[in-house]
Formats: structure tokens, C-alpha cells, sequence
């Protein structure tokens, strides 16, 4: 049911005071392509399924709930996962709630575009919760608990399957990278996206994209700024052909897979091209040459979570 449209504040807004800014507000997950192997953590290591879906953390007080954005923007349209958000926080003791924003079989950028409603609720978002933290330990004032103990905490709470749009996600230990690369495979062949791997022995990192949180996928995945674009040929004629993006180095990446005809037709127009030009976009690709060519980049959708490209 349409609602009137609220004003949506921001993490900052609520905590002048907090130490870092928007960029640096939550860890980050690092490519396991772009491990330094000289940094390589020791196992045991921790890992779960990665969900296409939205980062989101909840900041629970006393008598509210409030949920944002990696970038600290508020979400207005997920107010259903706030009583069972509340619940885990004072079952636990916590007042940051991190999870995914999830709806199986529902592509990342309508869960994104659903996350950022500002006139609408939508239930179909699950929170799919893989971290808690005290305000404490993801303000700094703190040194943080290893996530090991972190996740255990979660998975002691009994009432997960009461939960109606609330869920744990399932961690588990490897030994080798083996039983990782075994793990993504499964992963892989159902349809899913990857793995997350985490260092158990370590506390958050707020702001870092290092060796202790990786992300595993079966393709590369960058998020690149859109500085232009080129016009298609033959049946797009008049259309969007490619995107042109910002990559490593200077270098610019051509993208010309991955558009619907109705993105490519709007998108050439001067009356929407502002929504595809200057925005941060999901590339993925087969793999990257020694040289820096992206192999098959296809457009996988805007990234409305963030504001900043990975070059």
C-alpha cells in the first residue's frame, strides 16, 4: 500500500559525533582475486553463502530502529524488520544489527530500488542477518570481539525459526581452499552468487577491504563510474550501444551487454540519460587479462548503494 512520502535522514544525522565518514562507515569485502598472498590469513577460516542483495545494518536504541545503507542513507521502506531487528538486539545486548536485504530469486537491482522506496513498503525483503555489534565496538571506542565469537553469539538465540521475515545465514568452517572452492561450486551450480570468507580471529574493520573478509564469485565483479555513451548500430541505431566506464589506471571499459531494449531506448534520451550517466554501475566479466581488459563485461545493474567506483 502507497504511503506519503517521508524524508529520509541519514546515520550521521542521528550521530554528528561519529569518527568516520560515509566511506569508511562498515567493512567491506575484498575480490579473493585481489588477495596479496603475502597476507593470506590462516585457517581455519569462516564462510557462508554470498546474497545478491543490499547491505544493510540496523541501529537499534531503546526505543527505535533505524536501518541504513552502507553509506549510512536511511531506508523508509523496510519498517516490517524492524520488531524482529529490535528483538535480536536486545536479546543480544547489541545496537548494530548487520544483514542482507534479500528476496530469493529477485534481481539485486529492484531489491536495491525496493530498499530506497520512500513512498512504499515492501515486505518482499527478508534481513538475512550475518553480524551484530555493540555501538561501542562500531563506533571504535572498543577494541571489537573476533567475528567467531560474534557469530556464535547470533547462533545461540532460539527463536530464529519464530522469525517471519528474519533470518540467520548459516556460517561454516573450511580448512583448506579447497573445501572453499568446493563450497562455491555447490554454491555456483544452484544459481547462487558465492561465498563470503571471514577470518574468525578477527574483530570489524570498519572502513577496510582486506585479507580478513573476501568475497568469492565465479565471475569478477567491479563497480564502475558511467562517464558516457555510445550509440548502438544496425537494431540499436538511436539507442544506447555501450556504456563507456571509468576503470583502473584511467583506462575506460566499453560495456555493451547486459541492457534491456527499454534501458537502452530510455537511457538515449536527453531526458533520462542522467540516470544511467554519473552513476555507479555493476560490471561483471570472465576474467581480467594481465593487461587489464575486462573478457565479456556485461552491465548487471545500477548500484544505488553507493555513490563512489572502485577506480
Amino acid at each position: 500500500m502507497a504511503t506519503k512520502k517521508k524524508t529520509a535522514k541519514t546515520f550521521f544525522d542521528y550521530y554528528p559525533d561519529f569518527p568516520r565518514g560515509k566511506a569508511h562507515l562498515v567493512q567491506l569485502c575484498l575480490p579473493r582475486e585481489k588477495m596479496n598472498p603475502k597476507k593470506t590469513p590462516q585457517f581455519p577460516l569462516m564462510y557462508s553463502e554470498k546474497l545478491d542483495g543490499v547491505f544493510c545494518f540496523a541501529l537499534c536504541d531503546l526505543t527505535s530502529v533505524h536501518i541504513f545503507s552502507r553509506t549510512g542513507e536511511e531506508y523508509l521502506s523496510l519498517e516490517h524488520l524492524k520488531p524482529e531487528l529490535y528483538d535480536i538486539s536486545k536479546t543480544l545486548g547489541t545496537n548494530i544489527i548487520i544483514f542482507e536485504g534479500y528476496a530469493k530469486g529477485v534481481p539485486q537491482p529492484t531489491i536495491s530500488g525496493w530498499c530506497r522506496d520512500t513512498k512504499a513498503q515492501h515486505y518482499e525483503v527478508g534481513a538475512y542477518v550475518h553480524d551484530a555489534l555493540s555501538l561501542d565496538e562500531f563506533w571504535g571506542t572498543c577494541e571489537a570481539r573476533p567475528y567467531e565469537e560474534r557469530s556464535q553469539e547470533l547462533n545461540r538465540i532460539e527463536f530464529w525459526q519464530s522469525y517471519h521475515h528474519t533470518f540467520l545465514v548459516p556460517q561454516y568452517f573450511a580448512y583448506t581452499w579447497s573445501e572453499i572452492d568446493k563450497a562455491a561450486e555447490r554454491i555456483w551450480n544452484a544459481g547462487g552468487e558465492g561465498l563470503v570468507v571471514r577470518d574468525p580471529s578477527v574483530g570489524y574493520l570498519p572502513g577496510k577491504r582486506n585479507e580478513t573478509m573476501m568475497k568469492v564469485k565465479k565471475d569478477i565483479s567491479y563497480d564502475l563510474k558511467v562517464l558516457s555513451l555510445q550509440e548502438g548500430t544496425g537494431k540499436y541505431t538511436g539507442m544506447v550501444g555501450a556504456l563507456v566506464c571509468q576503470f583502473r589506471g584511467g583506462k575506460e571499459v566499453v560495456v555493451g551487454t547486459g541492457l534491456t531494449d527499454a534501458q537502452r531506448k530510455r537511457w538515449w534520451s536527453e531526458f533520462f540519460y542522467d540516470e544511467i550517466v554519473g552513476k555507479i554501475v555493476q560490471i561483471d566479466a570472465m576474467s581480467e587479462s594481465t593487461k587489464g581488459v575486462l573478457r565479456e563485461p556485461r552491465f548487471k545493474g545500477i548500484r544505488t548503494d553507493k555513490t563512489e567506483g572502485d577506480f
